[in-house]
């Protein structure tokens, strides 16, 4: 049985069901840090200026990737818990890999130890270290 993943542009029906997504994974990833300092309109602010792509597995919003275009930067990726390990994080970077240029970047926390067997899995290089609000992370590049 073929499932069926779709990514399409975000449309401003999908911002509450964004904003919930972003807030639970957050507190889910971050588990070192007060969540009490994490907020629903988080999302909103967040992504401002940024390009967003949305995953629907099935006919239910299941992920996004936000995209500062600028420089070429993956600054969001989040898929509910209820769709992980569906491909759905690898349809979403194939989306950016696709529609924007190389090399993309991103930042990876250390901690998140999930997120960054995913993005090694996915063949992204570890190309500098550094730190900020939420710890120390790994900038990583792919393409």
């Amino acid at each position: 049985m073929k499932t069926n993943i779709t990514i399409r542009p975000f449309n401003e029906t999908d911002r509450k069901r964004l904003r919930e997504i972003y807030l639970l994974s957050r507190i889910q990833a971050f588990y070192w840090c007060d969540t009490e300092q994490f907020h629903i309109a988080d999302f909103d602010i967040h992504t401002q200026d940024e390009e967003v792509w949305v995953a629907t597995f099935g006919e239910e919003i299941s992920g996004f990737i936000a995209i500062w275009t600028q420089d070429s930067f993956i600054h969001h990726l989040y898929v509910d818990a209820v769709y992980r390990a569906k491909g759905i994080g690898k349809a979403l970077l194939a989306t950016a890999i696709t529609n924007y240029p190389k090399p993309l970047k991103l930042k990876c926390l250390v901690k998140n130890e999930f997120a960054f067997a995913f993005y090694k899995a996915m063949d992204w290089q570890v190309i500098g270290k550094g730190d900020d609000e939420l710890g120390d992370y790994y900038l990583m590049e792919c393409g």
